[in-house]
Formats: structure tokens, C-alpha cells, sequence
């Protein structure tokens, strides 16, 4: 019999897809998953997330961010978390209004990362200079930034109410530990971003980094789309062998999923329920991995028609 938590998905992924527009299939699938730690009943659950979605559109309108392909997901998450679009924008606005106060470098999507993360999360308005200060702490130098990662961990370690000294020594305890446990050191760095929180135990984590990689031998499109990096996030979780079984379990039943999933999006799914089995996830992760796939996405597309333009001007020069 399948875990609890994967029969909840596939309701709440039946459920999005039924309301969600054409448009909207992929998104519906990460508002599934942002949804898994709703305590409510799911019909209600899935009516106040498309009601949460028609605000955020109403106030954002075609162009702001976050993108219309993401608000369904930011919906999703605010709903689990029993937040408003009220409770977004009002921290989002106090977001803009301390860093204009301080200066200091634009967060991604005009601050609507930093804003849910915070909001999911019950930070306080008044916590917004904390999170400034908690950012500078964990930033990484400017070659190998991504921002996303920086301000998730700003907004989690300042709504737990850990200082920027705290957070930055935890961020570094996760990469040494995560280093040592044999994860490639680019890698390492990318993951510590999402698991400093946890204080790994750096015996658990060696052990699980080991049977994850051998669970996923043979399953190519799952050990791809996951990456070293998102291996390295789910040992540092959890028992590698219940974390490697959950896994394999809910790649399978993502992939048998209509419409079908595949690749990146299959495998990230299944890291996340595989992550909610073992009683660690939130809302705000769905939020992010929904954005770096459309991210990839984007850069794939704009690499091709560099590509076919460059062919199409050799071959008529």
C-alpha cells in the first residue's frame, strides 16, 4: 500500500488538474505539491488556493512577479500555510521599503521569493532588516550565487529567529559536513544553502549519500534530474535506506501520473514527497523548484535559437 503521503499527492494533483486552465498543468502539479502539509480537507483547500491565485492576479497583473505560471504554486503555498495575499504583499512592501532604506543588491522576482519564504514561514514585517543582515551574512561570492537559495535560508533562519552569526555558522557547519561526507564540493555548496537548518549528523549523512547513489544506478532519468546536488539534500534528511526507498517509490508513481511527468520535473517531484515521508518539507520548496525548471527551460529555448540563428547566418554569409 502506498504512504499516506503519496495518496495525498495524487488526490491533490487529480483535484488542481481538474480546476487548473491548459495553461496552467505544470504549475498545477507543483501546487500539489506545495499543498502536501495542508491540514485541510482538499476540496476546500483547492478552493481557497484558486481564490488566492485570482487575488494575486487581480494585484499583479500580466507583467509583475511573480510570473503567471508561478502564482498558482505561490497560491498553493500560501494557503497551506493558512496565509493571505494580504499577508504576501504587506511583506513584500516591507521587503522594498527596508532595502531602499539600506541599498544594497535587488532580490529575485522584485522580492516575491523572499516575501513568501518569509510569510509561509511567520516571519514578522518587522523582521525584514534581520533578513538583510542574515543575507549578507550567507551570500556566496557573486560567481556561483544563486539568489533564490541565498534568500530561502535568510527568510527560514530569520522567522526561526536565529541571528545572521547563527545562520552563517550553520551554513558553513552544513558545507564541511556535507564535504566530508563525500559530496562533490560544487555540489556541497549548492546543498548546504537548503539544509543548514538541519545540523546533519555528519555518520547519517556519509551513509545515506552512499545508498541514495546506489538506489538511483540504473534509473537515469531520475539520477539526472535530480543531480549530486539534490541527492546531497535528500541525505542530509533523513536514514538513507527508508529515504532511498521513499524515493524510488514516488518517482514511480509520479511518472504513472496523467498528464505524464518526466525528467526534471518527475524527479524533483519525487524528491519532495520523498522528503515529506520522512516529515521534512514545506511549501516554499515547491515554489523554488517550479522556478528553476522554468529557468532551465528558458535557457535551453534562448541556447537553441542562438544556435539556429548562428547556423541560419553561416549559411546564407
Amino acid at each position: 500500500m502506498a504512504h499516506a503521503v503519496i495518496e495525498r499527492f495524487k488526490a491533490l494533483d487529480s483535484a488542481f488538474h481538474a480546476r487548473a486552465n491548459r495553461s496552467e498543468r505544470l504549475a498545477a502539479r507543483f501546487a500539489a505539491l506545495a499543498s502536501i502539509n495542508s491540514e485541510h480537507d482538499i476540496d476546500a483547500h483547492i478552493e481557497r488556493s484558486f481564490e488566492l491565485r485570482q487575488k494575486l492576479n487581480e494585484r499583479l497583473g500580466a507583467f509583475r512577479a511573480p510570473s503567471s505560471t508561478m502564482r498558482l504554486v505561490y497560491a498553493a503555498a500560501l494557503a497551506s500555510a493558512d496565509r493571505s495575499a494580504k499577508d504576501f504583499f504587506l511583506m513584500r512592501a516591507a521587503l522594498a521599503t527596508t532595502r531602499k532604506q539600506r541599498g544594497g543588491r535587488a532580490l529575485s522576482q522584485g522580492g516575491s521569493v523572499a516575501a513568501l519564504a518569509l510569510t509561509v514561514t511567520r516571519g514578522d514585517l518587522d523582521q525584514t532588516g534581520r533578513f538583510f543582515d542574515t543575507l549578507e551574512a550567507v551570500k556566496a561570492p557573486w560567481w556561483r550565487r544563486e539568489a533564490t537559495r541565498e534568500e530561502v535560508l535568510a527568510a527560514t533562519t530569520t522567522a526561526l529567529g536565529e541571528t545572521p552569526v547563527t545562520a552563517q555558522a550553520r551554513l558553513s557547519q552544513a558545507r564541511d559536513t556535507l564535504s566530508a561526507a563525500g559530496v562533490p564540493r560544487s555540489h556541497a555548496e549548492a546543498a548546504a544553502y537548503e539544509v543548514a537548518w538541519l545540523a546533519p549528523d555528519p555518520g547519517e549523512l556519509a551513509s545515506a549519500w552512499t545508498v541514495l547513489n546506489t538506489a538511483v544506478r540504473g534509473r537515469g532519468e531520475l539520477r539526472h534530474g535530480l543531480g549530486k546536488t539534490g541527492l546531497a539534500i535528500l541525505a542530509a534528511h533523513g536514514p538513507g535506506h527508508a529515504t532511498a526507498d521513499a524515493l524510488v517509490e514516488s518517482f514511480e508513481t509520479v511518472r504513472a501520473l496523467k498528464p505524464k511527468a518526466t525528467g526534471q520535473v518527475a524527479a524533483r517531484i519525487a524528491m519532495r514527497l520523498a522528503q515529506a515521508q520522512i516529515g521534512q518539507t514545506g511549501p516554499i520548496a515547491a515554489a523554488r523548484d517550479l522556478a528553476a525548471i522554468l529557468a532551465a527551460q528558458a535557457a535551453m529555448i534562448a541556447a537553441v535559437t542562438a544556435s539556429t540563428t548562428a547556423a541560419t547566418v553561416a549559411a546564407t554569409s
